[in-house]
């Protein structure tokens, strides 16, 4: 059943953790390319507007649900953050949402839409994803739009999720993600969603993700600039296999980083589209022996 309430609904604050301590996630690495401290990936926020958005559209925002957020400012490892969904001007209707620093609450992380059924109007659906002219690149040369990215079967392991929520990774678990749920078995969170698409990219052998998007970008620092996560006939259960695929869709650059937009689309065994992702991928020209004229003193 659909909750409308007048107020915003504001998530608790949760403590954002790195679990990992290479590029911009080690803190010297990260301060000198200009960063606070030990930067925390954006994936990490996903899961704490999952509670929120049950509340707001339902279960089915785990069947046809989206949340569209384009990042803004990166969070350090140990700040307070949480989530903030506001309420939908009328049953079922897309609504704002976003997510602040808990101390300091005009520090936005990121921000974008939430929607149920409809997502052709939602942030990242609806905002020009800013090609350039190819000559203008050196990590992405040669990259374009309609390159197919591969295919690859993957799973969300009921394992691997179980070990992310004991570390905090997950950081606003909810009980579908290891008891039963109205669908009968565990589902995956909104974070994991987003690494099953993720699996793609780090297939068959290759080192990193970098390598399978273009050979020039070496061992550049990347960052996560937004994430679209829509689901079409979910949810995502665990251990169960899906086929993945993706395609580029925008490349281009600022004065700081070269850029990557990406979809992404999972199937089930029988073919039906389960979820689909929109990504951005930043690549940091300092970090890039490419920009030498960019490199940290």
């Amino acid at each position: 059943m659909t909750t409308v309430t007048a107020e915003p609904l504001v998530g608790p604050a949760r403590i954002a953790l790195n679990h990992s301590d290479s590029s911009i996630h080690d803190p010297e690495h990260a301060k000198k390319l200009g960063f606070r401290g030990s930067a925390v990936g954006g994936n990490l926020h996903l899961d704490l507007f999952a509670p929120l958005l049950v509340r707001t559209y339902g279960r089915e925002w785990f069947e046809r649900g989206a949340l569209s957020l384009y990042f803004l400012n990166i969070v350090v490892s140990g700040e307070s953050v949480q989530a903030v969904v506001e309420a939908p001007p009328a049953p079922g209707a897309q609504t704002r949402i976003f997510a602040q620093c808990a101390d300091a609450l005009g520090f936005r992380v990121c921000e974008g839409t939430a929607s149920i059924g409809d997502h052709s109007h939602s942030e990242l659906a609806t905002r020009d994803l800013k090609t350039c002219d190819e000559a203008e690149l050196r990590m992405l040369k040669g990259v374009s739009p309609g390159q197919a990215l591969g295919r690859a079967e993957a799973s969300v392991r009921a394992a691997d999720q179980a070990a992310q929520i004991a570390s905090g990774s997950i950081n606003e678990p909810m009980d579908w993600y290891h008891d039963a749920s109205p669908w009968g078995g565990p589902i995956a969170s909104v974070g994991q969603t987003s690494a099953l698409m993720f699996r793609l990219l780090v297939g068959d052998g290759v080192r990193h993700h970098h390598e399978r998007i273009s050979p020039h970008i070496g061992d550049a620092s990347g960052m996560f600039g937004a994430f679209e996560i829509a689901y079409v006939n979910g949810p995502v259960f665990l251990d169960r296999p899906y086929v993945v695929e993706g395609t580029v869709v925008g490349v281009g650059q600022s004065p700081k980083t070269e850029y990557l937009w990406w979809d992404a689309t999972a199937r089930d065994e029988k073919g039906a589209v389960i979820v689909r992702m929109r990504h951005l991928l930043r690549f940091l020209k300092a970090s890039s022996p490419l920009y030498p004229e960019l490199a940290p003193a």
